[in-house]
């Protein structure tokens, strides 16, 4: 439930990822009538995503003046330096209750006020549902670590107000007048005055048209409900693996040793953010001499051993823009068909063992007599492989590089005794 505080800060907020399909405001609209919403605020995260908040507050009379309100969630992504971050504080309002907002890959994902006995048990489960180091932010409270970043409701207001950040503050959703409401009571009106007989007939009438009005606003609209659908599976999708992924992915490979103290690499398995890899013991090899190259490798028995090594982030230069550049970005399907297909055709004639499913919807669209508005387009995917000697390794992030609309699941190499050969396999988006 959405609640202002004393200090002008908003919490329980409905957070949404904006699709980007259409206009914003249109976007925004349709969101808070879907969620009788009469407030929003907006959360960038640096890398082009953003993201609504959906609030039901009261609205201030005409000619009243409210204050500035900013949402809390929004205000600590500016402040807090983090992808992760979870913000507790003790409710003002309530010192049973504790205030809980979460950023998950900075946007906002959690905004609530809960019971502060339940506040470690929800901050457990959280930090065990996202990916990755969780910096928590806010008030040392008890049964709880310190924070690694104590901040105030206070101090977070007095930033807003000396900041004023645009797209934090509270923006009321604009709605269309109910002209045709009107007119209709005021025919109405006027039959029922003038005509006894005419105007019961037409209130019988008036009273039909609004039962099927709102028989209507209990349906859903499939056309919001595909939005929502496609909205979740595009923020589910691997958009951050791509073609820059890929080639951070074949550096770590190339970089490797091919002994390390008699040691060599058996086979390489590398998925999401790390790389696995099998270390086989050969003549002269010992613990002694791995561990001294390897001080990450961990025994498994006399001739075996395993790493898992990180794949390298991204570089500390390198700008919000460049990364929004780099993620995967669905592209027409001939046009997929007659590059990156095409490359794919020509690397299986030199003897690549390659394989390319045909692309479905990420969700299914509404039937075409349903569309009474405008519709996004559909976003299909489709899955493709390819396999052969380990030289041809630098082809996938050449490919995906070419493409743009390629994301990469996972990359298998098997070194062993005879020739070393690779197997990689992914998704490609097209519209």
């Amino acid at each position: 439930m959405t609640r202002a505080l004393s200090n002008h800060l908003v919490v329980g907020a409905q957070w949404e990822t904006l699709i980007g399909l259409q206009k914003e405001p249109t976007e925004v609209r349709g969101l808070a009538r879907s969620r009788d919403a009469s407030h929003f605020a907006v959360a960038d995260d640096g890398s082009g995503t953003r993201t609504v908040g959906l609030m039901s507050l009261p609205v201030a009379a005409k000619g009243e003046m409210a204050p500035d309100r900013y949402a809390l969630a929004a205000v600590l992504g500016q402040m807090v330096d983090g992808a992760n971050v979870a913000f507790v504080h003790t409710d003002p309002a309530d010192p049973s209750a504790a205030v809980f907002v979460t950023l998950r890959d900075r946007r906002p994902d959690v905004d609530t006020v809960l019971p502060l006995a339940h506040l470690k048990a929800r901050l457990a489960g959280w930090t065990a549902e996202v990916d990755g180091a969780v910096k928590i932010a806010g008030a040392e409270l008890d049964d709880l670590p310190p924070p690694d970043v104590p901040l105030s409701l206070d101090a977070i207001a007095e930033h807003a107000r000396r900041e004023r950040p645009a797209e934090a503050r509270l923006q009321l959703v604009r709605k269309p007048l109910p002209a045709r409401e009107l007119a209709i009571a005021a025919v109405a009106l006027l039959m029922a005055v003038g005509l006894g007989g005419a105007g019961w007939l037409g209130w019988s009438w008036y009273d039909d048209l609004q039962q099927q009005k709102l028989a209507a606003a209990n349906r859903v609209d499939p056309v919001d409900a595909y939005k929502r659908s496609l909205a979740r599976a595009i923020a589910a999708e691997p958009f951050a693996f791509g073609a820059d992924y890929a080639q951070r992915l074949q550096s770590l490979v190339q970089a490797l040793p091919a002994s390390a103290g008699g040691w060599r690499p058996a086979s390489i398995a590398c998925n999401a953010v790390r790389c696995s890899i099998d270390w086989r013991r050969k003549e002269g090899g010992t613990f002694d001499l791995l561990l001294s190259q390897r001080p990450d490798a961990v025994i498994v028995d006399l001739d075996h051993a395993k790493e898992v090594v990180a794949i390298a982030g991204e570089g500390p230069d390198t700008d919000a823009t460049d990364a929004a550049d780099a993620r995967v970005t669905p592209i027409p399907r001939n046009q997929f068909l007659r590059t990156a297909g095409a490359r794919l055709q020509a690397l299986g004639d030199y003897g690549m063992d390659i394989s390319l499913t045909m692309a479905e919807p990420l969700v299914k669209p509404p039937p075409a007599a349903a569309t009474g508005q405008d519709v996004p387009p559909s976003i299909a995917k489709g899955e493709w492989q390819m396999a052969g000697h380990l030289a041809f390794l630098d082809s996938v992030a050449g490919l995906m590089m070419r493409a743009g609309n390629m994301s990469l699941r996972e990359v298998k190499i098997d070194i062993g005794d005879g020739k070393p050969v690779f197997t990689a396999q992914g998704t490609y988006y097209v519209h």
